[in-house]
């Protein structure tokens, strides 16, 4: 498939050219300066950029969005989302993933890493609408006491890990204060055996108290790590972590939200740790939008200094960061690369004048795409999604609400 016409903004060091951009069996063959009258699809008007990646999520919660607002986290957690998932079965899983993908898709992200329950039907939901994923079954323990979860994620592994190059399988120990000391030790271990990343999260709240250098050593240090949150990540160790495998993913809708704070994203990025962008869940967002999360990013940094995180850092926390710490060779146009792209229309009044594009795109844009392609398939384009019959998803999505909320 050839895409032309078009202007290409093939990584952030560089400015927007126009060009022509082909894709063979999901790797981006070539991109071209200049017009070709051979191509497949005209673009004119349009640019493509790189797809997005939401390194921090749970999708079937876009079920429970807006069922809890107002409150402190505690209530948040214990007295609306924890009664309401106790109810949730593996079809609403399903559907509640297809939702999160439509919503995702439309707004330019091409995968996202998950932690929940029922990952084997977040999976099903992946494989069909075609996005990818970084898929890890929450984990929790009681003394050492985990009720078959790990079993469950490594079924998960050996099963989905590396399905299609799309789907992929780590492991999701919740958080060091859901899980013992000896538990996370054996994820780590069983992590590090498999060469696979593991997710969890990590100093949400200013209420977590916990060595960072004793979980360094129980065998986080060993494994790509991607950490959710990291609001409250103590100074002493940022040195140390930007030599490791460790991935923050920046959340920052969600920790102003539930009144967890700002994270010190700036001090990361001087320090030289990496870090990405998620949106966490729809039910404490309640957005999936992580072209709004990128700006909101770069604007909670900017209260005391302009200066901090320019366009071109925040582009590439959404994109190659955010790639990276997923394990995929996504997030630039380059030859040998994934074609996972997206296309955006240029006749918005936010993206005028055109002389500063990559500014319009972190400081102005909505966030709705035209098209999303993953793995050289459209999964959104002009309104549409390719991969799925939406009058049939939304009818059962009504069924689930009236299930779930009458």
């Amino acid at each position: 498939m050839i895409l032309g016409n078009c202007l290409i903004l093939k990584d952030f060091s560089s400015e927007p050219f126009f060009g022509v951009l082909e894709v063979e069996n999901g790797i981006i063959k070539r991109v071209s300066h200049g017009r070709e009258s051979n191509i497949d699809l005209d673009l004119s008007g349009k640019m493509i950029m790189p797809a997005l990646f939401n390194t921090h999520t749970h999708a079937p919660m876009a079920l429970l969005r807006g069922i809890a607002e107002d409150l402190t986290f505690e209530d948040w957690l214990f007295s609306k989302i924890l009664p309401v998932e106790e109810r949730l079965t593996e079809k609403m899983i399903y559907y509640g993933t297809i939702l999160a993908q439509m919503e995702m898709a439309r707004h330019g992200t091409g995968g996202f890493v998950d932690m929940y329950f029922y990952e084997e039907w977040v999976a099903k939901a992946v494989r069909d609408f075609g996005m990818r994923v970084l898929l890890t079954r929450g984990l929790v323990d009681n003394q050492g006491d985990d009720g078959g979860r790990l079993d469950e994620n490594l079924k998960l592994y050996h099963k989905w890990n590396g399905f299609e190059n799309r789907i992929f399988v780590g492991f999701g120990p919740h958080s060091p204060y859901l899980c013992s000391k000896s538990y996370l030790k054996r994820v780590f271990d069983t992590a590090k055996s498999l060469n696979v990343p593991v997710t969890i999260h990590l100093y949400e709240n200013p209420k977590e108290s916990y060595d960072l250098k004793e979980l360094l050593n129980l065998g986080m240090k060993d494994v790509r790590t991607i950490a959710a949150h990291c609001v409250h990540l103590p100074e002493q160790y940022f040195n140390e972590l930007k030599d490791l495998a460790f991935f923050v993913s920046h959340n920052p809708t969600s920790n102003l939200k539930l009144g967890n704070g700002i994270a010190p994203i700036k001090k990361m990025l001087e320090s030289g740790i990496k870090v990405t962008v998620g949106t966490d869940g729809a039910a404490s967002n309640n957005s999936l939008n992580l072209f709004f999360e990128m700006r909101l990013a770069s604007l909670l940094q900017k209260v005391s200094d302009p200066r901090a995180m320019s366009v071109e850092t925040c582009l590439r926390m959404v994109t190659t960061e955010g790639a990276e710490a997923m394990g995929i060779k996504s997030g630039r146009l380059e030859e040998g690369w994934n074609a996972d792209l997206v296309v955006i229309d240029l006749k918005s009044p936010s993206f005028f004048p055109e002389k500063h594009l990559k500014n319009h795109i972190v400081h102005a844009f909505s966030g709705e795409v035209f098209a999303t392609m993953v793995s050289g398939k459209w999964i959104y384009y002009d309104g549409s999604y390719p991969t799925i019959d939406e009058h049939e998803v939304v009818k059962e999505l009504r069924r689930i609400e009236k299930e779930l909320y009458s």
